[in-house]
């Protein structure tokens, strides 16, 4: 029996050892396994846009002053109480205008990333005072890490600022989380995705933010080429007295077959990833390739145009 023991004692050792690393493993495999949503809030005519990770979250632009409530309603409903990177992507009161409420929060916050680039206005003046002591001048190629495989890396702008136009001098991000690609693009221009290009820089993503609301003043064929997305956001408000999404961009992105979303059609977007797949959340409307005035104009013109046939016998 004591021949016995030893072979007994030894397996039960074994088995164990061998729990205790399985069950080790497992921990591990869960502690590390990536988990990325990105908010893409409705904040009428403006950006906002969340990003929620293990590790450090990010918030992205504010909307209009008048949306601060709005994007406060929604991390409250998040329980975020810490922030730890604000990002003003430019100047402009419909990107800044909110965050001046989220900063003059009891939300806690550790940086604040700007292009530093002044404008006179009020709600610059009031953004800055309560961000100055938290600035941190962004520039291209600073890649901040966020979670392990979730890195934010800028690519837009350079210091000094390459252009005088406040537009194309937005803070341009992409988040890389596994092999999956977002990219934020602030309102930049054409010769914001010009510089890029040229730099040589990867702007391949699954997700693009449409620059500037959908302006036809940016995302171009050769832009959208480098990225090759899958799925692209527009924030922009319904009705909106600029007119965006322009048709030309919305022709574009429908020409390189991108499902697109707008915040304008379905509210506010959600979209989660692994680091390998994307989930789109909430069955939000993909925007259709024609506006409801150009279906109505073609269907006139096609029935005037059977009407003209048969009136002259060709039909």
């Amino acid at each position: 029996m004591k021949k016995l023991r030893r072979p007994i004692s030894f397996a039960l050792f074994l088995l164990i050892i061998l729990t205790f690393a399985s069950n080790f493993l497992v921990i591990c495999t869960f502690e590390n396994s990536i988990e990325v949503t990105v908010y893409f809030f409705d904040v009428g005519q403006g950006d906002s846009i969340f990003i929620d990770t293990n590790g450090k979250d990010v918030l992205i632009d504010g909307g209009p002053r008048g949306a601060g409530s709005t994007v406060m309603a929604y991390l409250n409903e998040l329980n975020i109480s810490h922030i730890d990177i604000v990002v003003a992507t430019h100047p402009d009161a419909d990107h800044i205008g909110g965050l001046i409420t989220v900063l003059d929060s009891s939300i806690t916050v550790d940086m604040v990333l700007f292009n530093g680039q002044e404008k006179e206005t009020k709600t610059y003046e009031d953004f800055i005072s309560l961000a100055q002591d938290k600035v941190t001048l962004a520039n291209r190629s600073q890649v901040y890490v966020l979670d392990l495989n979730v890195n934010l890396t800028v690519l837009n702008p350079t210091q000094p600022l390459e252009f005088s136009d406040e537009n194309s001098n937005s803070i341009v991000l992409k988040l890389q989380v596994g092999t999956v690609s977002f990219l934020f693009t602030g309102d930049a221009t054409f010769e914001t995705e010009e510089s890029m290009i040229n730099a040589g820089l990867n702007l391949k993503s699954q997700v693009l933010k449409v620059s500037h609301h959908g302006s036809k003043y940016a995302t171009s064929n050769e832009f959208l080429d480098a990225v090759n997305a899958t799925y692209a956001v527009i924030s922009a408000g319904k009705n909106n007295p600029y007119g965006h999404p322009h048709e030309e961009t919305m022709q574009r992105l429908l020409n390189h077959n991108i499902t697109v979303y707008g915040t304008f059609a379905s509210g506010t977007i959600i979209m989660s990833t692994d680091g390998q797949t994307i989930e789109v959340h909430g069955n939000p409307e993909p925007i259709p390739e024609f506006s409801s005035t150009i279906t109505l104009a073609l269907t006139l013109v096609l029935t005037a145009l059977f009407c003209f046939t048969r009136k002259r016998g060709l039909t």
